[in-house]
């Protein structure tokens, strides 16, 4: 009885300290949840702006929780390869059935994406702009959630008295680790710079690994001698509550990404496979049920191999020449019925600049694709609704900077930097690393919305997951091992296609290579 009434304490303490009070019920509730979530639970709170916590509190968050762990996967069987069949046998006429997708016009709706009209010369005080933009969005999100709006300039806190609690909000300028391996950071916000030095529990010290250099972060201590000691911090971050949006109507969208058109090792095959399932021409009576719900084709990038992407290219290439390639691609994607509605962006091998954000594909390389009345030519990241569902596309470049960035994330498990970059609101937060980066007087790449859908590609292997309430996607591609893959072990996962239920949020996963990646 004693013991059970010192870790009662114990977790009223825990409460406490972040100004929640917790009622006599609610103590007994918490052994239903996992003590591993209750910072996560702390958060819920505080957003909710709760002071007195019940049960229906806690019931809240179980509810939500348990909504959004984990995405609804389904794993449908590969499908057969009929090697008889020709591309005019694939988009034969199928008025006979009935077509969902085709008695609905395409609810599209872009949002925050960048024009040509938009694009700045790339001076200094085009970068200064572009932090300037940043930082302003960022600090709003902080000032908008009740856990964080009360924090200061950086000015502010250097003029308070030694020992004073002070919290800010600022830039990561530099990231450093004592002889003992805490944290120091330099903040910088508009006003002034600190130093912050991280040290406290095991648990703190697991958090702090996975801030970055260049991203935004609101940070509690007390204060030194010209320096923070930090007890605290918190990304920008995804609301652990909020509404969700569904399509009203039963439709679909599919995710792909990384064809790669022109390269020795794109499996057109199967490809062609996946075009014929689109016309509700193969697959079990479920499989093409599915198919018949389709609305919208989503393509993150590398639509092509390119030309020159990396040094003697050429000897990887089947068709040598990029007009040829995206010609190739043209006469693929126009066998897509014209009931879907297919939206491209670009990835780093394509014919676009490669500092980020990317315009859309230049129309000299590709003039028959923009012919195509079905089709929308975006920039990458591109953010928009698909029948009231938000979506943002990013072909994935920055995956590696995160790699690179926090310890324990791999180049092969695309979700974990996905998760990150939903947190930090952020696709690339870091400048000078692996992602170009171009300066334009707005933050193209920040993601100042709340998405149901974020796809990414880039590393050709499929992943998926969920984050409150944000169904992660990474479509793998349609190219088999590459020689740098080789080297780097790393095994992709080539056509396995992922299909988003507008209205449920179901992702059901579809099979057009056989195991090895093959036809």
């Amino acid at each position: 009885m004693g013991e059970s009434d010192s870790v009662n304490k114990e977790i009223y303490n825990l409460f406490l300290q972040n100004n929640l009070i917790l009622t006599v019920n609610s103590v007994d509730s918490l052994s239903s949840i996992e003590k591993n979530k209750y910072s996560e639970l702390i958060e819920f709170l505080k957003e909710k702006g709760k002071v007195f916590v019940d049960d229906n509190d806690l019931g809240d968050f179980k509810n939500c929780n348990k909504e959004k762990e984990s995405p609804l996967l389904e794993e449908k069987e590969n499908l057969e390869v009929d090697s008889e069949d020709t591309e005019s046998d694939i988009k034969r006429s199928i008025n006979a059935r009935r077509i969902p997708a085709k008695e609905h016009e395409a609810e599209i709706k872009f949002t925050k994406n960048i024009k040509s009209e938009n694009v700045s010369p790339g001076s200094i005080e085009d970068f200064v702009r572009l932090f300037n933009d940043r930082y302003a969005k960022m600090k709003k999100m902080f000032r908008e959630r009740p856990s964080t709006r009360d924090f200061m300039t950086v000015s502010e806190a250097l003029r308070s008295k030694k020992g004073d609690q002070v919290s800010v909000v600022g830039m990561i300028t530099e990231k450093n680790e004592s002889k003992k391996g805490n944290l120091i950071l330099t903040v910088e916000d508009d006003t002034a710079r600190i130093k912050v030095f991280f040290s406290g529990s095991k648990e703190l010290d697991e958090q702090v690994k996975f801030i970055m250099l260049d991203e935004i972060i609101w940070i509690k201590g007390s204060l030194g001698d010209g320096i923070i000691f930090g007890k605290e911090f918190e990304f920008p971050d995804l609301p652990i509550s909020r509404e969700v949006h569904r399509s009203e109507v039963d439709l679909c969208s599919v995710h792909i990404s990384d064809i790669h058109v022109g390269s020795n090792a794109f499996l057109e095959k199967s490809f062609l496979k996946f075009i014929k399932w689109l016309n509700v021409r193969m697959g079990s009576p479920a499989q093409r049920e599915l198919a018949s719900r389709v609305k919208y084709l989503v393509i993150a990038g590398d639509l092509v191999d390119g030309v020159g992407t990396y040094p003697n290219q050429e000897k990887d290439l089947k068709i040598l020449d990029v007009y040829d390639q995206y010609d190739r691609l043209y006469e693929l994607l126009s066998m897509v019925p014209d009931w879907i509605r297919i939206i491209m962006s670009p990835g780093n091998h394509d014919a676009t600049r490669n500092g980020e954000p990317q315009l859309p594909v230049e129309k000299q390389y590709a003039e028959k694709l923009y012919e195509l009345p079905n089709v929308d030519m975006v920039p990458n990241p591109s953010f928009f609704e698909m029948n009231g569902v938000g979506t943002v596309i990013y072909h994935g470049t920055s995956i590696y900077d995160f790699v690179e960035g926090i310890p324990g994330i791999g180049h092969d498990k695309p979700v974990p930097a996905m998760k990150e970059m939903l947190r930090k609101r952020h696709l690339a937060p870091v400048y000078g690393g692996k992602t170009p980066i171009s300066p334009e007087d707005k933050d193209y790449l920040l993601i100042d919305s709340y998405p149901e859908i974020f796809h990414t590609g880039h590393i050709h292997v499929n992943g998926y997951g969920n984050y409150r309430g944000t169904s992660m996607i990474n479509s793998g591609g349609w190219q088999a091992q590459t020689d740098y893959q080789k080297m780097r072990n790393i095994m992709p996962t080539p056509g396995r296609v992922p299909i988003f239920d507008l209205k449920t949020h179901k992702i059901s996963i579809m099979g057009f290579c056989n195991e090895n990646g093959g036809y």
